[in-house]
């Protein structure tokens, strides 16, 4: 067995990547290669790359996935067989115990802060850590009940059968049981210290029969212990040890800090990394607004918990008229940007489809906008059917011809008002923000040119450190090595008390 060492910005994935490419080149087929992940992201690229370099389909690739993917497919089971969305709100209704029905493939497990959600949470986390029930309640009781615990557990086995439901981690168990076997050759694993008992478990059935095995992940990196992650495992591994010993990413200034972070660990892996060429630096602000935030620098701004996100970072931003994304999302409404791009092309003489004008009427208050109240348009059967201003106001009834923030006035105008702001400094609407804002945990793998850290933490983060403070260590460490080029410490602005040293 190999096991790869990535420290942050090294490339562990790229080095898979590589490996799996040279056996390729060698002659193995695609499919007696497995490349599994936590992530998928990372075995979405390792797809992405086979596929394109070797003229491949996805179909040619089948054992590239993440672990529940994986699974999920061998079992040859359906989505209908799965507890998710509104069957888990089903059976929060059946045990009487409100159940946000939102579950992470990649972690396998359900999230929210409802009384259901947080006893799936518990049940869940004691099956992947392979320990009962019980000890898992003695380890952390989440303000819940023994007996609430062990009702909604008892009451999960009995909906799942009645129901012929599966849930994300009995395919990692059931899978173990399984004799199936992909007589794979080469099995590659990404970002493994984030795998938990159970997973390793899945690891293990994969690799019987294979000459060749590469274990790549980073100890120090190992942030989802909450979630069940078999830090020890990972860190006791034995094999043939190689490091990945230069970031192309992180800069020795950043590197300083990291390693600060770094030395609060007492276990873990030794390795030794070298920074990448050129200056990096490294500043302490007292607010956000003194960080050198720029709307032109691709920026990543973290928090430990969302909720500082919401109240200050996301508040400040729009107070400021900064775009930016947020989980994937930019924060202005992509139908109004839609609405707004094509209503100024009808204004300068353009012509859009009867679809995109029906957003545009969407966009503005009956009686005020238009003459009528629908906004289908009636006059037309074609949605692709082009028209231009002239061709609404006769057809469609409309009846202004004004700037984009007075006519689509359905919008708030706290919402116009924001956008307008962006545009004055030169931002456009249509182009991908350079703000990112992001928990620390949702940025995991993500980099940025100036990374700002902002060190509050949450009450409830702040008690559980001091029961397991190297893993908040290790997130800590996760989060200064995101910088590229610059890192900025926000002081703490709630409670100096309870925010992260770094």
């Amino acid at each position: 067995m190999e096991i790869v060492l990535g420290p942050p910005g090294t490339g562990k994935t790229t080095y898979l990547l590589e490996q799996m490419e040279r056996e390729l080149d060698r002659g193995v087929p695609p499919d007696r290669i497995g490349f599994v992940s936590f992530t998928r992201r990372a075995a979405q690229e390792a797809k992405d790359r086979a596929m394109a370099k070797f003229k491949l389909s996805s179909k040619d690739l089948p054992y590239i996935r993440t672990l529940h993917s994986l699974c999920f497919r061998a079992l040859g089971i359906s989505n209908s067989e799965v507890l998710e969305g509104k069957k888990l709100m089903e059976f929060g209704a059946y045990v009487k115990m409100p159940v946000s029905g939102f579950v992470s493939m990649e972690e396998g497990t359900t999230f929210g802060f409802l009384d259901g959600d947080r006893a799936l949470f518990m049940d869940n986390l004691a099956r992947v850590k392979g320990i009962s029930l019980w000890d898992q309640f003695q380890i952390n009781r989440d303000d819940l009940l023994w007996s609430k615990v062990q009702w909604v557990s008892d009451k999960l086995v009995a909906f799942k059968k009645a129901h012929h439901l599966m849930d994300y981690t009995d395919m990692l168990a059931q899978f173990v049981k399984t004799e199936w076997s992909a007589r794979l050759e080469v099995l590659l694993v990404d970002e493994a210290q984030d795998l938990s008992w159970l997973q390793w478990q899945v690891v293990a059935h994969l690799a019987k029969g294979t000459r060749r095995q590469i274990i790549a992940g980073d100890d120090d990196q190992a942030i989802y212990r909450w979630a069940g992650a078999a830090v020890e495992h990972f860190i006791d591994l034995p094999g043939d040890i190689k490091v990945l010993d230069h970031s192309w990413r992180v800069p020795r200034e950043v590197q300083a800090v990291a390693f600060d972070v770094l030395s609060r660990i007492s276990k873990r892996r030794e390795k030794a990394w070298n920074p990448r060429d050129g200056q990096g630096y490294v500043s302490v602000a007292k607010r956000l607004e003194d960080s050198g935030l720029d709307v032109n620098e691709d920026t990543l701004i973290l928090s430990r918990n969302s909720c500082f996100l919401r109240d200050d970072a996301m508040k400040f931003l729009k107070s400021e008229g900064i775009l930016y994304e947020y989980h994937g999302q930019t924060s202005v409404r992509q139908s109004l940007v839609d609405a707004i791009v094509d209503w100024e092309k009808l204004r300068k003489g353009g012509e859009i489809s009867v679809a995109q004008a029906e957003n545009v009427y969407a966009q503005m208050e009956a009686r005020k906008g238009f003459e009528w109240g629908q906004k289908k348009l009636p006059a037309y059967e074609d949605r692709d059917q082009m028209v231009s201003l002239q061709d609404l106001k006769e057809a469609g009834g409309l009846k202004v011809d004004t700037v984009w923030h007075e006519a689509l006035s359905r919008a708030k105008p706290e919402e116009r008002q924001y956008m307008q702001a962006a545009l004055r400094g030169g931002q456009r609407l249509t182009e991908r923000p350079k703000i990112r804002v992001s928990t620390i945990h949702g940025a995991k793998g993500a980099q940025a040119d100036h990374v700002i850290l902002l060190r509050d933490m949450a009450w409830r983060t702040f008690t559980e450190m001091k029961n397991n403070p190297e893993d908040e260590a290790r997130t800590w460490y996760v989060a200064a090595t995101r910088a590229k080029q610059r890192l900025t410490v926000v002081k703490p602005q709630a409670n100096i008390n309870r925010a992260y040293e770094i």
